[in-house]
């Protein structure tokens, strides 16, 4: 008796130890999950499901719907069985749980987005599972999100939790049975919320523990057994205490007996193939919770309770459904939902991947078209496999939840690159970024930016080290314009493709069309003109040319270089007798009105009108330097911006060409960027495209519009440009640019890419990869406005020159004809009547008297005229007589030796910047033959003096 009490009182003390070890267990586990629970709340990641486009919807091809619609949940269906493999055994997850992660939808400013958000550990694991189920979507982390209303109040904001009617063994209403998509209507009772609303739709998940399945089983089996045992709820598939202790006095045989008699109806029959059904899948725990929030309590009533009736279209009449729990904490509700608690303990609401798919899955735009759903409206394409570790970075390409970047290699850009997008599209950031890392990694590069706010951009991210590499022209910097000649040469070969690429220029600027505003006659005239500016070894410039058609004295100066015996026959014989004509006046008016608007305008005609270029494109490319160019249209109008835009381009292609001399291995790489290149393109751009590359001169062109350029140079970058990056274009273009991108893409897609997304044909190694989706990076670098600021000052002193020096120069030389003669000589056929050219005769007798020095013969015209200057001796010239002062900015004192002067009526005013007047064209002077006979009569030796650091210059006869 004593042993019994013994054994009884150690069963009790015994048992006392268990049950108190297994509460304090039981509470300590529950305080570290709480615990955990925090912890795993804060260390989630919010990623952001870009939805894929409408055009990557299942095609429906005349099927029926219902089977569309399980074709399309059923990708989800594949996401939470990839999902369930990150589920953990061990000592941790039984302390801890397993981790859960949270599918939202979430309406906000009128929009509705798709997210997924996961513990960080899982979220390679999460990716790959979405990425599976939809390839065409694209996944972005981002910042946390927020639903609550900024208009909103406490008393707007409500919400709660749904939770299972019955036991979990019991499926709900599924897209299987259904046929049909149910979210549609809770879709739309989402999309009711306006602008100021917030609408957020949790559904947290976890993996179960693998004894849900045979709980399930164990209820069919009892079902079966007991036919029509109706217990519900919780403890439904468990064993009761009467029905233990009724199994110990019941014989089996007696059970066996009942079974047999027993059979099951259709309803129960159909409900135990649901339940087992059901265990076939993987199974989550999960919970449901819903948050609004609104400027009113009614308004977010009518939003919760119109969602709450959508989530009706899950139940099953027959088997289970969803109950909606109102929380009456409003302040614990949205602390669960920001940091999106899940008690380990609420493990009751068991869904299969089925039952998961059929509430959360990404809609399809056929099926629910619901314009408010933030969707993607181009597709994503996956990038070359082979990916290069080195060069110029352009992108990244994301497909499938795999990042990667798209780098252009050294000999790949020399194929060129085009960038083409409308208007706000990114495409001057880019360019940005990519002149950016060339500035970094030492490279020379200049940018010509029509707008300004890329050079001045780079301008402030210059580093340190590379200063005094740096070239910045900006032509509204009027103090101290810096050159630039388009006639300047640095050998005679380059004269004809410089005067060819002025007068393409002059189409572009007025006669792009070639309707005849520019002509064959302009041409004409306009490259007589560029010929004899070339010829004095001076230099000539762009605003020397209507100087010319107007003063004959001006014209000699110039004359007496010319080699090219065409050259003198058209200002000796062919434009003097055209002077005849009643038209003449007409026609000078009509050659000088296109050089009015630069030659009229002080800053242009500062920049133009110097002899000698302040910066030498040559030496640019050859060592490595900076030149930002700055051609803001707002500051000086589109005319000009593109004047000299075409300028820079023309001058680098010479200065490429002049290459050829050079060793190949000897050749630096230079990068050549163009924003809205279509401004500055000429004739000769598809030459530039073609050969530029053996120059080592890449160029990376940017613009809008395919169709602001001639179908020839639309063709040429098409068929020569190795890498298309493309933006989102219109309509028009897109028909044009798809041939670049088919089958791949369609026009639909190009015109639908968001902002800094582009589609894209890169070179690779020499070969033209396959299309592929990219997206842009966020601007490079860092800005130092200071340093810009000091460096537009040092480039200006080092490249500029003195406004007031300039203008005086400038004004000098355009007065020489003036100051020779005090008025204009007309102009008189230059032909005998003998039939010989007098010019003939007079380089006979001037050869004759200088023992053929600085003539050309008749010949060949090839001896080079006025080599005296070279050996050292004086050319001989028309008769000057002129001083200057310091002081007067290039007025010419009043003439020593004039022959006849204009009348003050028909004294026309000069087109120079210091005011002094041309008299008429028509005013009574000697003609050249008249001149040049004079000149043979005297003595042909003259002195010409200028002062030491002075403008003075002063001819002197010497009798």
């Amino acid at each position: 008796m004593g042993g019994v009490s013994a054994f009884i009182t150690l069963f009790i003390v015994t048992a006392l130890i268990v049950g108190g070890t297994t509460v304090i267990f039981i509470f300590y586990r529950r305080t570290l999950r709480e615990a955990k629970n925090y912890e795993r709340g804060l260390k989630m990641v919010p990623i952001l499901i870009h939805l894929p486009p409408a055009s990557e919807d299942i095609a429906d091809e005349n099927r029926d719907k219902r089977d569309l619609t399980e074709e399309v949940l059923s990708q989800a269906q594949v996401m939470y069985n990839i999902i369930a493999s990150t589920a953990t055994k061990g000592f941790k997850s039984k302390i801890y749980g397993q981790r859960h992660l949270s599918f939202e939808i979430v309406a906000r400013d009128g929009l509705i987005y798709y997210y997924a958000v996961v513990p960080t550990v899982l979220t390679d694991v999460v990716r790959q599972a979405i990425a599976a189920a939809y390839p065409a979507a694209r996944l972005e982390e981002v910042t946390e999100h927020t639903v609550f209303s900024r208009v909103g109040k406490t008393s707007g904001t409500i919400g709660g939790e749904f939770t299972l009617k019955k036991s979990f063994s019991y499926p709900i209403a599924t897209y299987l049975e259904s046929k049909r998509d149910a979210s549609r209507a809770l879709l739309n009772a989402i999309s009711a919320a306006g602008r100021e609303d917030g609408v957020g739709l949790q559904i947290l998940i976890r993996p179960a523990s693998e004894g849900w399945t045979k709980s399930s089983l164990n209820l069919a089996d009892k079902i079966t057994k007991d036919k029509g045992v109706k217990k519900t709820g919780v403890f439904s598939g468990m064993v009761s205490p009467r029905e233990i202790m009724e199994a110990l006095w019941k014989p089996p045989e007696e059970d066996e007996k009942k079974a047999d008699e027993k059979q099951l109806n259709a309803v129960e029959q159909s409900t135990i193939e649901a339940i087992q059904e059901k265990t076939r899948y993987p199974g989550y725990e999960v919970l449901v919770r819903v948050v609004v929030s609104s400027n009113t309590a009614a308004r977010s009533q009518a939003l919760l309770k119109n969602i709450v009736a959508a989530f009706a279209l899950f139940d099953s009449p027959t088997y289970n459904g969803f109950r909606f729990n109102l929380s009456k904490n409003i302040e614990e509700l949205a602390s669960s939902y920001i940091f999106r608690f899940f008690p380990q303990q609420i493990n009751q609401n068991i869904l299969n991947s089925v039952e998961l798919a059929t509430i959360f899955h990404l809609p399809d735009q056929n099926s629910i078209p619901t314009s408010q759903v933030k969707r993607q409206m181009s597709k994503q394409v996956d990038g070359p496999t082979q990916v290069m570790d080195e060069g110029l970075l352009l992108g990244y390409n994301e497909f499938r939840g795999v990042k990667k970047p798209i780098r252009l290699g050294i000999k790949d850009r020399r194929r060129h690159v085009h960038i083409i997008g409308q208007t706000g599209v990114g495409k001057s950031v880019l360019q940005e970024n990519l002149a950016y890392q060339d500035m970094m990694d030492g490279r020379g590069f200049a940018f010509v930016d029509p707008h300004g706010d890329s050079v001045e951009a780079l301008l402030s991210k210059i580093p340190k080290e590379r200063v005094e590499d740096v070239v910045y022209f900006n032509p509204s910097d009027m103090s101290n314009p810096i050159g630039l000649n388009m006639f300047e040469f640095d050998h005679p070969d380059q004269k004809d493709f410089l005067i060819q690429e002025a007068i393409s220029m002059l189409y572009g600027l007025y006669d792009p069309g070639h309707t005849g505003i520019v002509g064959p006659r302009l041409e004409h005239i306009f490259r007589n003109c560029a010929l004899l500016l070339m010829s004095d070894p001076k230099g000539g410039t762009f605003v020397d040319i209507p100087k010319l058609l107007v003063d004959e004295e001006f014209m000699k100066s110039k004359l007496k270089y010319v080699t090219d015996r065409q050259v003198l026959d058209f200002w000796t014989k062919e434009f003097p007798a055209s002077q005849r004509s009643s038209e003449a006046g007409e026609v000078i008016s009509w050659v000088s009105a296109k050089f009015g608007p630069f030659v009229n305008n002080d800053t242009m005609r500062n920049i133009i009108g110097q002899q000698k270029s302040g910066i030498n494109l040559a030496d640019v490319m050859n060592n490595n330097k900076i030149l930002l160019v700055n051609l803001s249209k707002g500051k000086m109008g589109d005319l000009n911006s593109k004047l000299l835009g075409i300028i820079f381009v023309m001058k680098f292609q010479a200065a490429a060409m002049a290459r050829a001399n050079m060793p190949e291995e000897e050749r630096k790489d230079f990068t050549l960027y163009v924003d809205e290149f279509q401004n500055f393109a000429t004739d000769s751009f598809e030459t530039i495209l073609s050969e530029a590359r053996k120059y080592r001169l890449s160029l990376v062109l940017g613009n809008q519009f395919m169709t602001q350029l001639k179908e020839e140079l639309r063709e040429a970058i098409i068929g020569n440009v190795g890498t298309t990056i493309t933006g989102r274009i219109g309509i028009t273009d897109a028909e044009i640019m798809v041939k670049r991108y088919t089958p791949v893409f369609d026009a639909e897609d190009l015109t639908k890419l968001p902002n800094y997304e582009s589609v894209v044909v890169a070179q690779i190694e020499g070969v033209p990869s396959a299309p592929f989706s990219m997206s842009w990076i966020p601007p490079m670098g860092q800005s130092n406005q200071q340093l810009s600021d000091a460096l537009k000052r040092l480039s200006a002193a080092k490249y500029g020159r003195p406004r007031s020096q300039v203008e005086q120069e400038i004004a000098q030389r355009l007065s020489l004809g003036e100051a020779a003669s005090g008025s204009r000589a007309p102009w008189r056929s230059a032909a005998n009547s003998s039939g010989s050219s007098f010019l003939d005769e007079w380089l006979a007798k001037r050869k004759r008297m200088t023992g053929g020095v600085g003539v050309p013969t008749t010949s060949t015209g090839l001896q080079q005229a006025g080599s005296g200057v070279a050996s050292g001796q004086q050319p001989v010239a028309p008769v000057q007589a002129q001083a200057m002062t310091p002081g007067q900015s290039g007025v010419p004192r009043q003439h020593a030796n004039v022959s006849a002067q204009a009348s003050p009526d028909t004294a026309m005013p000069s087109s120079s910047s210091v005011g002094t007047k041309r008299p008429t064209m028509y005013s009574p002077q000697p003609s050249l033959q008249e001149e040049m006979e004079k000149e043979l009569r005297e003595d042909s030796n003259k002195l010409t003096l200028r002062g030491q650091g002075s403008s003075d210059e002063v001819s002197i006869k010497l009798h």
